[in-house]
């Protein structure tokens, strides 16, 4: 019995001890355990940190390449980035930023939408995006963008302004204005969204609700220029007279220094058959400053026209409002030109001279005035003014034809013969497909050579003119009577003066030159009819020295001492 329990307890302690030791075997296998698990975290936190400054640094390194607008290094810095952590939206933000600067909107747009599906909510990310989608004409993709950025800040008024942008874009005209009233829902009706509206609605040719939103503006601005200058416009497109009259005479009130209102109101007074209204109201336009010189001339041209067709009713009318333009716009080439034009129109020679000259100062090469002054030089014998201009002309155009034919007009006038000779000798190599020109650049030619007595040069010139022109009737008399003069070719002379006279039968001097051949040939009593139907026609000194001659020829002695005494007495020459 003693040895039972003796052995029970030694049972018994043999069991604790590897209790014990079992216990303390599991404690340390727990506190190695532990141990273990903690030095993982440990590792792992170094692993991100050593992460998160390599992210930071590659970050960083390039923002540094962008300012410097490497933008090729920045985009590699940037992807290292992305491969080392794909969820951070910024540096896909960043690379789209780029692509965007260098105008490669696709590569743009797919990193934008990454950045903003990584951070739908944050509102750079998609307002970048929405930008993206636009410049890339996805304008349904970018409406949606608006919309979610709308929910999140109901306030912001250029949410509504682009949305309403992508609506037109996306031509869903009804549904921008409908975003523009949304927008005014908030913050009220304005100039803005009132005028966007008229414009959609004009788009949708629905003229009637155009004008609604601006009659609905000035109820609450009613003196905005600009909406009463559109709602006008509107009436009138709506062909709704009336009302766009009274619209532009409260126009008026508003604004009286408004050319473009008066412009206008002078066409409705004009079409109502008011035309002292209409004559006011156009005057007023014209001399406002700033109304352009094109417009007026816009409006002035169906006036010359009716001026320019002997249609005198305006006549002084037009004048004036051509004296307002030149003075308004003293230095508008056109404005110069019209008012030369309609003073020689009128006979004003003088000042149309000086208005021609105005058009050259201000436009040199305008070569049409030039010819047109020139001419009028030669009409009003400015033989002075006549040279120096046609020498200018040449320099700037010296290949014109007409501008040497003026030139040996202006010599030949002043009897500077052998000037005269060179420039049509320059001159009439360049006409071209002008018999008319030729011929009457040939006449002066010969004229010119026949003062200076070179007789076959004169002769052969003549020629020349006539087989341009074989109707040139100055070239046909003066040839005629110069071989008059020398006694030579007398019957060729008689030949080319009687066909001026079946030409032009009662022009004086052609009766005159006819005469004299005839006086040469001998044919004394045929001359001496000839020469009283011209003095019947027109007086002449040289035509009362002809017939006295052909009296004495005639033995009519005291006849011929009567014309004799009338030549010395005349004035007229």
């Amino acid at each position: 019995m003693e040895v039972q329990v003796q052995n029970n307890n030694v049972r018994k302690k043999v069991v604790i001890f590897i209790v014990f030791n079992l216990c303390v075997s599991l404690t340390s296998a727990q506190n190695n355990f532990f141990n273990h698990k903690a030095t993982n975290k440990e590792h792992q936190k170094e692993d991100q940190d050593k992460l998160d400054y390599q992210y930071k640094n590659y970050f960083y390194s390039a923002l540094n390449q962008k300012s410097l607008e490497n933008y090729s290094q920045a985009i590699d810095f940037f992807e290292k980035c992305i491969k080392l952590d794909k969820k951070q939206p910024a540096a896909y933000y960043e690379i789209s930023k780029i692509y965007s600067v260098q105008e490669k909107f696709s590569e743009s747009l797919k990193y934008a939408k990454t950045a903003y599906d990584l951070n739908p909510e944050n509102k750079w990310y998609a307002l970048f995006y929405a930008e993206n989608l636009f410049s890339n004409k996805k304008f349904y993709e970018s409406i949606k963008v608006y919309k979610n950025l709308i929910k999140q800040e109901v306030n912001n008024e250029s949410y509504y302004i682009e949305l309403a942008l992508c609506y037109i874009y996306n031509n869903d005209l009804k549904l921008a204005i409908k975003t523009y009233n949304s927008l005014e829902d908030l913050k009220g009706i304005n100039h803005y969204t009132s005028t966007q509206k008229y414009k959609i609605y004009l788009e949708l040719e629905d003229l009637k609700s155009a004008a609604k939103e601006l009659e609905l503006f000035l109820e609450r601005n009613p003196y905005d220029i600009q909406i009463y200058e559109m709602l006008s416009d509107c009436y009138i497109l709506d062909n709704n007279f009336e009302k766009a009259f009274e619209v532009l005479k409260k126009l008026s009130s508003l604004n009286p220094g408004s050319a473009g209102v008066h412009l206008t109101l002078s066409d409705f007074y004009l079409q109502k058959g008011n035309i002292e209204e209409y004559q006011k109201e156009i005057k007023l336009a014209f001399l406002s400053k700033k109304l352009d010189a094109q417009t007026k001339i816009r409006k002035i041209v169906p006036l010359l026209t009716q001026a320019f067709e002997n249609d005198s009713s305006n006549l002084n009318f037009v004048v004036e409002l051509c004296e307002i333009l030149v003075e308004i716009h003293p230095e508008d080439e056109m404005s110069n030109y019209i008012y030369a034009d309609l003073l020689r129109s009128t006979n004003n020679l003088e000042k149309s001279i000086i208005h021609y000259k105005k058009v050259v100062e201000i436009n040199p090469n305008q070569q049409d005035a030039w010819i047109d002054l020139l001419f009028l030089e030669l009409q009003n014998n400015m033989k002075g003014d006549l040279i120096v201009d046609s020498e200018k002309a040449i320099e700037l155009f010296p290949t014109n034809a007409t501008l040497y034919y003026l030139n040996a007009l202006s010599y030949y006038t002043v009897e500077e013969y052998q000037k005269a000779i060179e420039s049509i000798n320059i001159g009439i190599h360049f006409v071209f497909d002008n018999p008319n020109l030729s011929s009457e650049m040939y006449s002066i030619l010969g004229n010119s050579y026949n003062e200076i007595k070179e007789y076959e040069n004169s002769d052969k010139s003549y020629e020349k003119s006539l087989e341009y022109l074989p109707e040139n009737v100055m070239v046909l008399n003066n040839y005629a009577y110069y071989l008059s003069l020398r006694g030579e070719n007398l019957e060729k002379a008689k030949q080319m003066s009687e066909k001026t006279l079946e030409l032009f039968p009662e022009e004086a001097n052609y009766l005159d030159t006819y005469a004299w051949i005839l006086y040469k040939l001998k044919d004394y009593e045929t001359a001496k009819i000839i020469m009283l139907q011209a003095i019947e026609i027109a007086e002449s000194k040289t035509f009362y020295n002809h017939l006295s001659d052909i009296l004495i020829q005639l033995g009519e002695l005291e006849e011929a001492e009567k014309y004799k005494l009338k030549a010395q007495e005349f004035e007229g020459e």
